[in-house]
């Protein structure tokens, strides 16, 4: 601070000796109750009189730290309600492969139809359980599995599989075709009209076709194609079946098809167009050459229909706030994993025609599969979502320990110096007490001039 100029000479109308020593002291007492707030608080700023700017940064530094602690709360929220709907799934999958193991008991013709009836009693209640776990399964009040948070779905495109194709006896005669090798019973193409024709889902052009209940439908729906080699007695022929998974309707094609030697319009089953003679759900099969040696030869085609995008509107993705700032967030879709969404609420292992005693039995597997991959892509996203969460906790942690480090630095007291300078402080006021004891008393030598 500064010195102040101390007049010469004795003076009784003002103590200047007395008046100096009481602006130090005043200063140093002022000093010292600041250092003692520091050190009682350990805090460098207590007020903005202390830093202005580095408790303006040091505040909004402490906000950020407090979002971020809030942010790896929000995320184990949110991992934990993941883990709730993936062991739901868990258990899904469990009903599902069930399912499945008895639609394979069901498939093979030792069973009669009294036998397949008791097996669908058990399918069908293990299909209402697949429903309550998708209805029931929530966390905190909120309903995972049921579709409320699907968010947007993407379209999924229809497709065939060839589940069961035979070796024929004559080696086919066939060329690749559609990744399918030649010397089997069959080859398979999208219907002539392409991919657009194949993923058709409404029929509103020709009404009175319904989908692929009938022959050269235009619809391409969820079922399961079967190609039979029969003896007609007069020929060897290709006997074409069709049973539609939503309905269990059973369609046999009236036309018998010959082998890959015979006529292109015999060996070749249509289904592109309703105008296409047989056929069923626009997929076009080419035969290979078939003989007696393979008359029983059986074989499968699953087909999987379109399903349209899905913005879900008034279902939207869950948000999960995983960080300090304004969108800051992660969103997961969870689709409703009912019967109705994984397409099985049909499944009946019953269901039999005159040629194929199984063939319900048959395209319940088909649809198993496919619903049980749908629930394993299920499971996979929101897997996926846990290592990201995972990932996510550990910035915030990270984030949260390095921005609290950084208000430290600013904000913190160095309590090593500020230990230093609270002794340093209490002995100058300690003096400066009794220096300005001594100045008082210094006033009293004025009257030895009277003397």
């Amino acid at each position: 601070m500064e010195e102040e100029t101390v007049s010469d000479g004795l003076s009784i109308a003002n103590n200047l000796l007395a008046n100096s020593v009481q602006l130090n002291l005043d200063y140093n007492q002022n000093q010292l109750q600041n250092v003692v707030t520091q050190l009682s608080s350990g805090l460098r700023i207590n007020t903005a009189a202390d830093d202005p700017s580095g408790l303006a940064i040091s505040t909004n530094l402490q906000t950020q730290v407090q979002g971020f602690n809030q942010a790896v709360q929000n995320v184990q929220n949110a991992n934990n309600a993941v883990q709730v709907a993936l062991g739901a799934l868990t258990t899904t999958t469990e009903i599902l492969q069930r399912i499945r193991s008895l639609a394979v008991e069901a498939a093979s013709d030792i069973n009669s139809n009294s036998d397949r009836s008791n097996l669908q009693t058990e399918v069908s209640q293990l299909l209402l359980e697949v429903n309550r776990i998708s209805q029931n399964t929530n966390f905190n009040g909120q309903a995972l599995l049921d579709g409320s948070h699907a968010g947007f779905q993407a379209e999924q495109n229809a497709f065939i599989t060839v589940t069961s194709n035979a070796a024929l006896s004559t080696n086919g005669g066939l060329p690749q075709v559609g990744g399918v090798n030649h010397g089997f019973l069959i080859a398979c193409a999208y219907g002539a009209g392409g991919s657009a024709f194949f993923n058709t889902t409404t029929n509103n052009t020709f009404p009175q076709f319904p989908g692929a209940q009938g022959l050269g439908g235009v619809n391409t729906l969820d079922g399961t194609i079967e190609l039979q080699v029969v003896n007609t007695g007069v020929s060897i022929a290709v006997q074409e079946t069709f049973i539609q998974s939503s309905t269990g309707y059973v369609c046999v094609s009236t036309t018998l098809f010959g082998p890959n030697a015979g006529p292109t319009r015999y060996r070749n089953i249509g289904g592109s167009s309703i105008a296409t003679n047989g056929g069923f759900d626009n997929i076009a099969i080419t035969l290979g050459a078939i003989t007696t040696a393979d008359v029983g030869v059986t074989s499968y085609i699953k087909v999987s229909q379109n399903v349209a995008a899905l913005t879900n509107p008034n279902n939207p993705a869950f948000n999960f706030q995983s960080g300090a700032d304004e969108g800051d967030t992660i969103q997961v879709g969870i689709q409703a994993t009912n019967t109705q969404t994984l397409r099985i609420s049909n499944i009946n292992l019953a269901i039999s025609s005159a040629n194929s005693p199984s063939i319900g039995a048959e395209d319940a597997i088909g649809q198993i599969d496919n619903a049980l991959q749908v629930l394993l892509t299920q499971q996979a996203n929101l897997g996926a979502v846990v290592v990201r969460l995972n990932l996510d906790q550990d910035n915030d942690n990270t984030a949260a320990v390095n921005l609290q480090s950084a208000e430290s630095n600013i904000r913190d007291l160095n309590v090593g110096a500020a230990t230093t300078q609270f002794t340093k402080l209490q002995i100058l006021v300690e003096v400066g007490t009794s220096v300005l004891a001594q100045s008082n008393a210094n006033q009293q030598s004025v009257l030895t001039l009277f003397r």
